[in-house]
Parts: structure tokens; sequence; C-alpha cells
């Protein structure tokens, strides 16, 4: 099932998902994903902003700066303020994004960090970093499920969507009798945590190099030479535990923790445990590449948005399996960050059948919003 190996006591979170995708609900599982959800979440961002900014500082020279940005637009609009020198193609695309901002998904959420060199008097983009949203982790796991579970029962890849329904019909009435279980091993997601680093392809052994001399282990190395060239690396980098835990949780945290009953005393000897008894190393996602790849990868030929509707699009990933397994991981991780501190079932199992209204209805009731469905009686 599916192992996130950006954070930690990730047994036991993949153990609350196989549990969860077979409607085995244990009267501690809210307690659990509270911690497993939000103490991994300022793990993360604390331990990638240490990583980003000391990797950072090492490849380039000049003073480092760092801007953070919520959306896509405030990515969009600093890359493209930010151009190298003799590089007609970056002119083009950033006179065609300026032409027509909306047109680039610029509310789009993003969770990051930019960074940026100080040379010759100018700041120039060094990359960024960033922290793979809910819902996005969500759908991946979705596909990973399903593409394990279809493989195993034989669905070609290029069935019909009819075919695929009636197929998945079949798997889903497998899965009610727990005839078939999920393949064994893991489900491994390495990118929660990821950063873009902006070099030249003849630099990526200076990158290597740094990365060694810093104690981390390359574990993975691919090279994307299609539409979209650029090199992808999954790294194995043990962050340093104290300088994590010098700092309290902040005042947001603690709010959310004293919902469910914890003291700020308590919220914090929490954290210092859970970061103390958890692995001692995480896997993280670097991508390099150079500044036109970059730029097309958010304002040109591969958009990433773009790629993102087309697997939303894939019939192997709309289907009911993909809808139930990605709405349950969502509610997972959803479910802490609201004042709810019992939870007394699921909203779904993924051998039923559900319509996407559903997962609105409990996403409603779940934020306390009005419904729009009003009657006199």
């Amino acid at each position: 099932m599916i192992t996130i190996n950006s954070f930690l006591h990730r047994a036991r979170l993949h153990e609350v998902i196989r549990r969860w995708m077979f409607d085995e609900l244990l009267p501690g599982d809210a307690d659990e994903i509270l911690r497993l959800v939000h103490f991994n979440n300022v793990y993360v961002s604390r331990y990638l902003e240490r990583f980003a900014t000391d990797l950072f500082t090492g490849l380039f020279a000049g003073e480092l700066r760092v801007e953070q940005a919520a959306t896509k637009g405030a990515l969009r609009d600093r890359i493209c303020s930010s151009l190298p020198a003799q590089c007609p193609r970056c002119v083009e695309l950033a006179a065609a994004y300026a032409d027509n901002p909306g047109h680039y998904f610029r509310e789009t959420p993003f969770h990051g960090s930019l960074y940026f060199h100080a040379a010759q008097g100018a700041a120039c983009y060094a990359g960024s970093s960033r922290i793979k949203r809910i819902r996005r982790l969500a759908e991946k796991s979705a596909r990973r499920v399903v593409d394990c579970l279809h493989d195993a029962a034989g669905l070609p890849p290029d069935i019909t969507p009819d075919s695929l329904m009636r197929m998945e019909q079949e798997l889903l009435a497998q899965l009610r009798a727990q005839r078939v279980l999920p393949p064994p091993g893991n489900l491994a997601i390495n990118d929660v945590a990821g950063l873009k680093v902006i070099l030249a392809a003849h630099e990526l052994e200076r990158l290597l190099t740094l990365l060694r001399d810093t104690g981390c282990t390359l574990i993975e190395q691919e090279l994307h030479d299609g539409v979209y060239r650029a090199t992808n690396l999954i790294v194995n980098y043990r962050p340093d535990r104290e300088a994590i835990l010098g700092e309290p949780l902040h005042d947001s945290m603690l709010r959310v923790f004293q919902m469910h009953g914890y003291t700020p005393g308590q919220a914090n000897a929490a954290f210092r445990e859970f970061v103390l008894s958890g692995e001692d190393s995480i896997h993280l996602e670097i991508i390099v590449t150079d500044y036109l790849q970059m730029l097309e990868s958010e304002i040109g030929h591969c958009m990433h948005e773009e790629r993102i509707i087309r697997q939303r699009h894939n019939p192997r990933y709309y289907g009911q399996l993909a809808q139930n397994v990605g709405f349950l991981m969502e509610f997972l991780f959803t479910f802490p960050a609201l004042p709810h501190r019992q939870l007394e079932q699921l909203p779904v199992r993924i051998q039923d059948r559900y319509l996407p209204d559903y997962f609105d209805e409990v996403r409603r009731r779940l934020y306390n919003n009005p419904t729009v469905e009003l009657y006199e009686q």
C-alpha cells in the first residue's frame, strides 16, 4: 500500500491507509492521523527549508534571497521578470504570458519558496522548493493504487471507457468479497518534498558532488529527454533533528491541537517525541533543468497544469475506483485540520459506488458550509 517516503513514521501511516482501504477504522485513528498529518507537515516544511537553503548556498555565489509564493501566478510573474540574457525563446514566452496571463492557470495553489542569488548587481532565479498539495497527493496515491489493481487484474492500458467501467465493476465486486487484496510491497511516493534547481546540463555533476559531500545518498536518477528536458533525482537525506526541534510549534499549529484537547506543552512534547522516535532519513525529489526548460514547463509547450488535466481525463483515473481512493486519501489528510475530535465511520468504501455529488456533500458537512438546497419542508 502507499508509503510516503518524505514523512516520518511511514509504517504507521502505511498501516492506517491499508486499513481504511477496507473500511477498518480503529477508535484511536482520529488522534493517530492528527499527529501523523500535522507533525509531518511541520517536519517537512522545516527540513525542506534548511535543505534548500544549504543546497542553493552551496551551488551559487552571492547572497541568497528567498521569497514565498502561494500561487503559480506569483511564481510565473517572478520567473518572467528575471530572464537570462541571450534567450530569444525566453523573451517570446514571457511576452506571451504578459499579453494574456489569465491563460496560464495563475490561481493554481502553490505552497513554495523561490530562491534568488545575487549576480552582477541583479537577482538571478536559482530555483524553488515546494510541498505537494493534498489534492495532488491524493490523486497520485489513487493513480498508484489503480494502476496496481488494474495490472493485477490484467486490464490493458488502452481499454475503452465502456469496457473499463464493466471490468471495474467486476473488480469492485471482488474487493467487496475481499478475494483480491492490494499487491504485496509498497507503492512509494518520494516527491511530497521537492526542489527545482536551475542548472545547465553540464553542471549536474557539480550538484551530485555537493549532495555527496553533504551526506545525501542518490536513490534514483532519471533523464527526461522528450518534450520536457530535465533530470529527476530522488535522494536520501538525514535532517538535523535537534535543529528542527530548536523552536516550538507555531501558534497556528498549537490552536489546531488545542481544538483536540492538547495543551501547548503537551503538543510540543508530543512533536518532540514524534521526531526523535521517527526514521533517521527521508526521501525528497530534485528536478534539475535549465532556465528555458523551466519556463517551458510553466508557461510553454509542456505546461504542468495541462499535464494534470490530461491525467484527470485519462479513463483509468476518473473511474469509480480512482475516485474512491482519491477521496479517501483527501479525507485522511483533511480531517485532522477540522475541529472534529471523533471519527465514527469512514465516509467512503473503495468497493462501493458513488456519484461525485456525494463527495461534494461530505465536504460541505465537514466544513459546516450551508447547503444551497433550501426547502420549506
